[in-house]
């Protein structure tokens, strides 16, 4: 006798539905990859700031000109020229006149493009400077 009601029953598959595990997993890469390129100018100098015994802690300004030990110089994380850097600080400071401005200068750079980034930013109207350092380890 064979029939619908005695055939031995058909054992079922498990089914793992793993569409929306996919759009989390892209959810996930697009995050990250956004985030990874809003890190700022430290991601693209590696710039190790000098040790200052008597720095204070605060809030560093929103707007950085980075200086790295070869001398080369970035605003608004784009690298810039000294000609540059004076076009682009004068426009900031156009908008804003009392805005501070960081200056973040490695360790190892010269003094030298050091004091032309601070010459340019005060030919442009900078009149309030910040310099980031890190604590002084013993």
């Amino acid at each position: 006798m064979s029939g619908p009601f005695n055939s031995p029953p058909q054992r079922r598959r498990p089914v793992i539905n793993i569409t929306s595990l996919i759009d989390v997993m892209f959810l996930l890469l697009i995050f990250f990859m956004v985030s990874a390129t809003f890190r700022g100018d430290e991601s693209a100098f590696d710039i190790i700031l000098p040790q200052a015994g008597t720095g204070e802690a605060g809030e560093e300004p929103p707007h950085t000109v980075a200086v790295a030990a070869d001398g080369t110089y970035r605003f608004g994380g784009v690298e810039v020229d000294l000609q540059e850097l004076g076009e682009a600080a004068a426009a900031l400071f156009a908008e804003e006149p009392d805005t501070p401005i960081a200056l973040r200068a490695d360790e190892a750079a010269g003094f030298g493009p050091i004091v032309r980034a601070l010459d340019v930013i005060r030919a442009a109207g900078g009149r309030r400077l910040v310099v980031p350092t890190r604590p002084l380890e013993e």
